[in-house]
């Protein structure tokens, strides 16, 4: 039984119906004897109460995604030997044309493995490709890549659930306002009930290897896509947001652009992180985006910071980044007016994400479009745009103060 869906939330409904009905018949039918009857009683409330917690643990997992198998929750894991894996083998798979992408006009989501940095095991990625992919007219054509980050906890199913990846995707380059672009999903969180920041952590996990050079290779290697930095960006959400800025900033080379959407700017330390810097300062401000934009020279590179007014930290520090940038840094502003720190927010952001990115690796054929009736807006200390339509400029100010809290999915 999947741990997702309706019949496994109704199945928990059903237990926890049965248990209270259990109650109100048994309660006056056990035995007699105290010694029995007390200790009865007790184990059908406790019942009542253990079911009632499984539904809404249910409910919550199947809202966000949190974990997507009993594998996932209890840290069994899956994957696959590298061995296995044959150069090249998901494009010729899919050189014949696909009824369903090319007959429907949908594009195909596909689960490719992606090489652990620190293994031979292989972890499970998520991969969009566009209608276009299988058109004959797109055969010689290497698509741009948008390498997609979910928070923590979360899954690449994050992505193709809640976030609906491939819907949102195909309507916005149907409409013109996104080229159209691979997308590839990676599990940032493939250690169970780990949180490692994608960062190589000091004598640890060496997770940024893995989201950078192993994804790229992957990609480069089974699919036609660019291989130059400026077809390729990073976007996040939540944790993952934090995960994009931090990649971008600390690889340059390897990206043009990259969105936070509801992300913070400092690494986070808890007790699901444990210690990613040991006792090193010096590589904990290396993984810090707005230390390295305050103290290191400015990458090449242009930013989205996505975040929600009601939402205050990531707000905030959203803005703190952007005074902190300067050229060739380029950072745009997309603020919504409401809204908290969850899924109904980033759908929100997703469209106008794409239509951002694409005018950063190619210039479109229709204007992006708005997010709750907000386009990102350009910081005065950033350099111009320098794709066809630029985008509005508006004064910058803030006098928030940050609170250190965590907000994560």
């Amino acid at each position: 039984m999947s741990l997702t869906g309706n019949w496994t939330l109704a199945i928990a409904i059903s237990a926890a119906v049965a248990a209270v009905v259990a109650v109100v018949f048994c309660w006056h039918r056990v035995s007699r004897r105290p010694w029995l009857r007390w200790p009865a009683r007790a184990s059908m409330l406790i019942a009542c109460q253990l079911t009632a917690c499984l539904v809404v643990a249910l409910f919550v997992n199947d809202q966000g995604l949190f974990f997507t198998s009993w594998s996932d929750l209890f840290g069994g894991g899956s994957g696959t030997s590298t061995s296995q894996i044959r150069a090249g083998a998901y494009d010729k798979k899919l050189a014949k044309p696909n009824t369903v992408a090319v007959g429907r006009n949908k594009g195909l989501v596909l689960p490719v493995p992606i090489p652990d940095a620190t293994d031979s095991r292989s972890h499970n990625a998520l991969v969009y490709l566009p209608p276009q992919y299988f058109d004959r007219a797109y055969a010689n054509r290497a698509f741009p890549v948008f390498e997609l980050l979910g928070g923590y906890p979360g899954t690449p199913h994050g992505w193709t659930g809640p976030l609906d990846v491939q819907q949102i995707a195909d309507k916005e380059i149907a409409a013109g306002r996104a080229v159209p672009f691979v997308a590839v999903m990676p599990n940032s969180n493939y250690m169970p009930h780990h949180d490692g920041e994608c960062i190589n952590a000091v004598g640890g996990d060496q997770f940024e290897t893995t989201l950078t050079v192993n994804v790229r290779q992957a990609m480069e290697r089974d699919f036609r896509v660019s291989s130059d930095r400026s077809s390729w960006a990073v976007a996040g959400v939540s944790a993952g947001g934090f995960c994009a800025l931090n990649i971008a900033i600390r690889h340059p080379e390897m990206f043009a652009a990259a969105v936070s959407m509801s992300g913070y700017d400092h690494p986070y330390i808890d007790w699901t992180t444990g210690a990613l810097f040991g006792h090193s300062v010096a590589a904990r401000d290396a993984n810090d985006p707005l230390w390295r934009l305050t103290h290191l020279p400015a990458p090449n590179l242009a930013l989205l910071l996505a975040s929600s007014r009601q939402d205050v930290t990531t707000h905030v520090e959203a803005n703190q980044l952007a005074a902190a940038a300067r050229p060739p840094t380029r950072v745009d502003l997309l603020t919504v007016p409401r809204g908290g720190h969850n899924f109904h927010v980033w759908v929100a952001m997703e469209p106008t994400v794409y239509d951002w990115l694409s005018r950063i690796v190619a210039a479109p054929l229709a204007p992006g479009s708005l997010a709750e009736g907000v386009k990102p807006t350009t910081e005065p200390n950033a350099p111009l745009p320098t794709t066809r339509t630029r985008l509005a400029q508006r004064p910058f100010a803030t006098t928030l103060t940050p609170r250190r809290t965590r907000r994560r999915r």
